[in-house]
């Protein structure tokens, strides 16, 4: 594999691992900014523009516990191939 691929997979592998943490940081600053009560475990109403955003928030919600998952998994994806690209750049440098 060529160095550049395995550069951007380390990099889109990294993005992947830490994606769920940011829909979860999103769907709690728009429940801040809102002031909305959501829970995960049912429909709640959160009104923006006559929109009810309530389920999209708890599908983010809930989307964070996919984390658990993604972090240790495709983290450490991410780590072997930024390994192998260190390597395989360290080696045409000699």
């Amino acid at each position: 594999m060529s160095q550049k691929r395995l550069k951007l997979l380390a990099v889109s592998l990294g993005f992947l691992a830490i994606a769920p943490l940011f829909g979860l940081l999103i769907a709690e600053l728009s429940v801040a900014v809102l002031d909305c009560r959501v829970s995960e475990s049912g429909h709640s109403d959160c009104v923006i523009g006559g929109i009810d955003i309530g389920m999209l928030l708890a599908i983010l919600y809930t989307g964070g516990w996919v984390s658990m998952i993604s972090i240790p998994v495709a983290g450490l994806a991410a780590l072997v191939c930024y390994a192998k690209y260190r390597d395989a750049n360290l080696n045409n440098n000699q």
